[in-house]
C-alpha cells in the first residue's frame, strides 16, 4: 500500500491547498480534495513549517493505538500500579467498617456500603492476606470475598 504513495514536496503541497482555499464554492473544494487529498491549512502560511515532514498526528487516532499509555507508561514511567494505590481510610470510614465487621459478616451486600480503603484497612487489621493482580486495580469483589471467608461466624448471645 505504501509502495503506491506518491511523495510531495512542500511547493507541490501548498499549490494544492491553495487551489482548494480559491475553489469558489464547496461543491469545488471538495472536487479538489478528492483530487489531491489536501486542504487548506493556516499552518501553510508558517514559511518553516513543511506539511510534507511535519504531520499532526490525529489524538483519538493515537489514543486509540494506545500512544498516550505507552507515553505515560513507558516514557514518563507513569505505571499502573503506581495508580492503584487507593487512598487511606478516614477514622469513620474505619469505624463503620469495623462496626460491620463486628456483626459478623455472611453476605456481599453486608458490605455494599463499606468504602473500599476501609474494605483494605480491615484486611490489614485482621492479617487477611489478598493477591495483588500485577499492574491492576485489586477488585472491591476479591477483597470482599476474602473478608467473608475469613471471618468467623457471628455469636449470638442468647439471655
Amino acid at each position: 500500500m505504501m509502495q503506491t504513495w506518491i511523495r510531495r514536496d512542500k511547493q507541490a503541497y501548498k499549490a494544492m491547498a491553495e487551489e482548494w482555499l480559491a475553489a469558489p464554492s464547496k461543491i469545488k473544494r471538495d472536487l479538489v480534495f478528492k483530487r489531491t487529498g489536501v486542504r487548506w491549512s493556516e499552518l501553510l502560511r508558517l514559511p518553516y513549517w513543511d506539511p510534507t515532514r511535519s504531520i499532526v498526528v490525529d489524538g483519538m487516532h493515537s489514543l486509540f493505538l494506545n500512544l498516550v499509555k505507552y507515553h505515560v507508561e513507558q516514557v514518563v514511567g507513569l505505571r499502573e500500579e503506581t495508580k492503584a494505590v487507593f487512598p487511606p481510610a478516614t477514622t469513620e470510614e474505619m469505624v463503620e467498617a469495623r462496626r460491620v465487621w463486628a456483626k459478623g459478616v455472611t453476605r456481599e451486600s453486608h458490605l455494599k456500603k463499606v468504602k473500599m480503603p476501609a474494605l483494605l484497612g480491615l484486611c490489614a487489621e485482621n492479617e487477611i492476606s489478598l493477591p495483588r493482580p500485577e499492574g491492576r486495580r485489586i477488585k472491591r469483589s476479591v477483597v470482599v470475598a476474602a473478608l467473608i471467608v475469613s471471618h468467623p461466624p457471628a455469636v449470638e448471645k442468647y439471655c
